[in-house]
Order: structure tokens, then C-alpha cells, then sequence
């Protein structure tokens, strides 16, 4: 709880910063050159990205067993509903506790889960490189060496798992007593990669769709305040900003403040004026809290359930 308070107190410090560095009379002079007829398209592109990220999960799953596609899209409104109250992406790893409800067992869910995000790293990665190359021209270590560095942590994580040695390692040495839950993680991993690994595939191609969709959401906030920018810019830029946003986990609520501030610096480096970045941060983090609330006015008596389980009390230990 302390650490929680003081990451907490760090993000606010950073945002509080940001707001005193633009100036608060700047900011409030730039949102009334807001075009709220944008609002809706942004807000369902918004939606439409989540839905993507059901179908993400959604085909992982379904050489396993056939889930409905709802019923995924529905968990990852919960779990994105979590995202703004965990630490890390954490939230991200509820998936697990949902997919072990229709029958998934949880190394199989542990396989889905962490091969999406996997392949969507990677690909972030490949863009975000295109980007800071092509696009910004910068080779310093904030655009080129840490999605390198996050690539290389990649590659020691995908050895880790498909080493029978280092696994038995880390469940007799790390694991130890908690080692059954992970029960058949080898066997299911290699029976996936075997028969079903066409299917990573069609996640890298829904993956790089939804990259778009986000990217759109992006063009349409900066045309909300009178800036056109380049959409192919936007989509390797924000690729980019995805991957540097991984260092943002430990800092704020969801990377709160952090965030914003490596989002002003990335598109400051294409000439877009501070004060616009930093607004459409606010704005975007509002929507998302709009559909957390109305997430938490429809589903309110299955995320008590979880509150109840005990889960995620499990998942910060």
C-alpha cells in the first residue's frame, strides 16, 4: 500500500509538473479550440479498439475451445476496468481468471495471455523502430535503445520458456510449492506451437489492425484541435510511445502522468505543440473512465465477484 501511495504521489508530481510547464491558462485556452463533433467517432474507434483486443484473445482461444466471442469481449471490459487500478499490467493477467471460468486451464489461459502480448510487443517494436528511424530521426536511446532493450528482454523470455531446463529451474527454485499450479505449461506449449501456431499469425494480423485503429484514434483527437497530421506518422510514432510506455508501469494510476509526459516529448520531436498532446491525453484517459464507469454500471455484480474471490489480492502477491 505505501509503494502504491508513493508511485501514486510520484505520477501526480509528474502530471503537476507538465500542467505548470505548459501553464494552466495555456491549457484552458487550448480546449476551447476542442471540435466536440469529433467526440463520438473518437469515442467508439475507442471501443472498437477494445473489441479488437477481444478478437486478439479471442482467436488464441479458439483452437482450444470454442468461447464465445462476446463473452471475450465482455471479459476484456472488466480487465480494462482493473487496468486503471493495478499496478503494471497486471490487469492484463485477469484474463486468466476469466478463461479458467469456460474451462481454459490456467497454463493454457498463461499461454494465450502472454503470446498476445508477446506478439504485439514485437510488433510494436518493428513499427516504433520504423518510426524513430524514418520518421523522427532520432538514434538516441529514449527512441532507439530501450525498444531494442525491451526486444532483447523479449528474446531471454521466449528462451526461458522454451527451455525444459530453465523451467523445471524456476519451478524448483522460485515456484517451489506454488510450482502446481503451472501444471502442464510445457506440455500445452509445445502442443501449441506444434498444431496451432497459424493462429499467432492471425493475432499479429488482427494486432496490426488494431495498431491502426489506435493510431485513427490518435489522428482524429490532434483534427479535433485544428492539427493534420500525417496518419501514417501517427502510426508508427504512437507504436513507438506504446513501447517507451513500458517504463511508465511502476509510476501513477496506469502510468498516469509518466505517460503524458513521453507522449509530449515523442510528438513535440514532429512539432505538435505541448499543451494539444498533453489535452488529448486528458481527453482520451476521460473516455476510457467513461467506459470503465458505464463497464462498472452493467457488469457491477461480477467485478464484486472478483473483488469477493480474493483475486486480486492473489495477483499483487
Amino acid at each position: 500500500m505505501k509503494k502504491k501511495l508513493i508511485t501514486l504521489a510520484f505520477g501526480i508530481i509528474i502530471l503537476s509538473f507538465i500542467i505548470y510547464s505548459i501553464s494552466p491558462a495555456k491549457l484552458l485556452e487550448t480546449l476551447k479550440d476542442f471540435n466536440f463533433s469529433y467526440l463520438p467517432l473518437i469515442t467508439l474507434i475507442l471501443i472498437a479498439d477494445y473489441i479488437l483486443s477481444g478478437i486478439n484473445i479471442w482467436v488464441l482461444v479458439l483452437p482450444l475451445k470454442n468461447v464465445p466471442l462476446l463473452r471475450i469481449i465482455k471479459y476484456i471490459f472488466l480487465t480494462l476496468f482493473f487496468a486503471v487500478i493495478l499496478p503494471g499490467k497486471l490487469a492484463d493477467f485477469l484474463m486468466i481468471h476469466f478463461l479458467k471460468k469456460d474451462g481454459i486451464t490456467i497454463s493454457q489461459s498463461t499461454i494465450i495471455v502472454i503470446s498476445d502480448k508477446v506478439i504485439s510487443l514485437i510488433i510494436k517494436i518493428i513499427f516504433g523502430l520504423i518510426g524513430a528511424i524514418f520518421f523522427l530521426k532520432q538514434f538516441n536511446f529514449l527512441f532507439i535503445g530501450i525498444p531494442l532493450l525491451t526486444l532483447l528482454i523479449i528474446g531471454i523470455f521466449l528462451l526461458v520458456i522454451n527451455s525444459k531446463k530453465i523451467r523445471d529451474l524456476i519451478k524448483n527454485k522460485i515456484l517451489k510449492k506454488y510450482a502446481n499450479i503451472m501444471k502442464g505449461f510445457s506440455k500445452d506449449l509445445k502442443n501449441y506451437k506444434e498444431k496451432y501456431k497459424t493462429y499467432f499469425l492471425y493475432n499479429g494480423i488482427i494486432t496490426i489492425i488494431k495498431n491502426f485503429i489506435e493510431s485513427l484514434q490518435f489522428y482524429l483527437l490532434f483534427l479535433s484541435f485544428g492539427v493534420n497530421v500525417n496518419i501514417l506518422s501517427i502510426f508508427f510514432i504512437f507504436s513507438l510511445l506504446s513501447v517507451i510506455m513500458l517504463i511508465t508501469f511502476p509510476i501513477g494510476i496506469s502510468g498516469l502522468g509518466a505517460r503524458e509526459l513521453i507522449g509530449i516529448i515523442i510528438f513535440s520531436s514532429i512539432g505538435i505543440d505541448a499543451a494539444i498532446v498533453f489535452e488529448i491525453f486528458m481527453i482520451r484517459l476521460a473516455l476510457i473512465y467513461l467506459i470503465n464507469l458505464i463497464t462498472f454500471t452493467i457488469y457491477h455484480d461480477e467485478l464484486n465477484i472478483l473483488k469477493n474471490s480474493n483475486i486480486i489480492n492473489r495477483f499483487r502477491s
